[in-house]
């Protein structure tokens, strides 16, 4: 029998050292985030002799790299394996009794032309991917930059690290950009949420979740002024529609580059209106960026962008907390869940029919959603046999909150009053 196990593989300044840190390890934390700040290392161990903090103490300034692998996790023979990166040791703790040490790494380089030494300096007719280019590799930095080509006329660099100018100038464009295993990545976050999701995380994976939404900086249109460089006029114009309006001025040296500017401001405002924060069993195949289904939750289920993943891994196993922000609410992954849910439970018994068909009545994605939500398990019983009856058996459980509606739209298509009455004797069976 293949027993599941998880496990750290941990260098030191180029030497391989998980085995002789096999009597002192107690835990390692990899933080992944997907923008503005850089990955981050954990490393607990026991130091009840003191040799962590006498003759074996880490110097700062060290290497660490760190991998996180597995085997036989979600069944026999799946063996993968999750590069954490490379990382400079900038943080050391000691804690007691009996005593611990914790060493933390920084993936960003500790080097004073990229973190700590504030520049002055005119860029004139160059490209974000130009400046980010140098400065990468002003500070010994691989560098990838997946985003359209920004030429900029001129940018001001004025008292400020390389480091916070860039970062800045980024989300002045819409860019996100981190430093990940001493490379500099620069990506286009609205494109990103774009691309197919990557994983599914279903209800049963979750040992905890917490859901959040908010009208707080959430827009629909965007207003901008800004002065025309050649005519030295005030411009103004909008994009988008509705009333939640975003006003911003700005220095801009076109109209197009102003619209740059005000897509950019949106996204930045509307980003994480919608979040889910979740605790699941360990995943290294799931990155910080990527996009995942979560289905199983109702309503709350759709497509999400990982903000970021925090990998735990400790003698009580390997686990993650991801940070997701909405992309698509329901969406056709979440709906065909619930579908197959619903099947399970025998409220269904032809998905292909409603997979084709659930598109066809207003509101029935929700409908489902919140029927796979409310009946978790098969029971018999109900008696109810009218559609009426039936209507007001959903509205009691909170399933649907406009009976009339449904029994207005009840034979929009085939066999809708047949999933109503089949649904609400399944929830009175399981009340009884």
């Amino acid at each position: 029998m293949n027993t599941r196990l998880a496990e750290a593989v941990i260098t030191y300044n180029g030497k391989a050292i998980t085995t002789s840190l096999d009597r002192f390890f107690i835990g390692m934390t990899y933080t992944d985030p997907a923008s503005g700040e850089s990955d981050t290392l954990s490393v607990q161990l026991g130091d009840k002799d003191a040799l962590w903090s006498n003759a074996w103490m880490p110097h700062m300034g060290d290497l660490l790299q760190a991998e996180i692998r597995v085997f036989d996790w979600a069944r026999p023979d799946d063996n993968r394996d999750l590069a954490c990166g490379k990382f400079t040791l900038d943080d050391l703790r000691y804690t007691g009794w009996p005593q611990s040490a914790e060493i933390g790494g920084v993936s960003a380089p500790v080097n004073c032309d990229f973190d700590c030494r504030e520049r002055t300096k005119t860029w004139n007719k160059i490209t974000i991917k130009k400046i980010a280019n140098d400065i990468a590799y002003s500070a010994g930095l691989a560098f990838v930059y997946d985003a359209p080509e920004i030429k900029l006329e001129t940018v001001e660099q004025q008292e400020q690290t390389n480091s916070a100018f860039l970062m800045g100038l980024c989300e002045k464009y819409g860019l996100s950009m981190k430093v990940f295993s001493q490379k500099l990545v620069i990506f286009d976050r609205v494109a990103y949420k774009k691309k197919d999701a990557v994983g599914l995380i279903r209800t049963e994976d979750m040992s905890a979740y917490d859901y959040r939404a908010t009208m707080t900086g959430g827009y629909t249109r965007g207003e901008i002024t800004y002065t025309d460089p050649k005519t030295e006029k005030e411009v103004a114009f909008s994009v988008g529609a509705g009333r939640r309006v975003l006003k911003t001025s700005a220095k801009a040296e076109s109209r197009a580059d102003a619209e740059l500017l005000l897509n950019a401001a949106l996204e930045k405002a509307n980003h994480g209106l919608t979040t889910l924060k979740v605790s699941t069993m360990g995943n290294p195949s799931l990155v910080a960026s990527q996009t995942v289904n979560v289905v199983g939750i109702g309503k709350l289920s759709g497509k999400y962008y990982i903000d970021k993943v925090v990998h735990g891994l400790n003698s009580n196993g390997y686990t993650c907390e991801y940070s997701l922000v909405l992309v698509e609410e329901r969406g056709k992954v979440a709906v065909q869940d619930a579908i197959q849910r619903l099947t399970a439970v025998g409220v269904i018994n032809t998905p292909d029919y409603w997979v084709a068909h659930y598109g066809d009545v207003q509101y029935l994605d929700e409908l489902l959603l919140n029927l796979s939500a409310r009946i978790q398990e098969r029971r018999e019983g109900g008696g109810i046999t009218e559609v009426q009856a039936a209507l007001l058996v959903l509205v009691d459980a909170g399933v649907i909150n406009s009976p009339d509606y449904w029994q207005q739209n009840i034979k929009a298509i085939a066999y809708l009053d047949n999933l109503v009455i089949q649904a609400a004797n399944a929830i009175r069976g399981a009340m009884a």
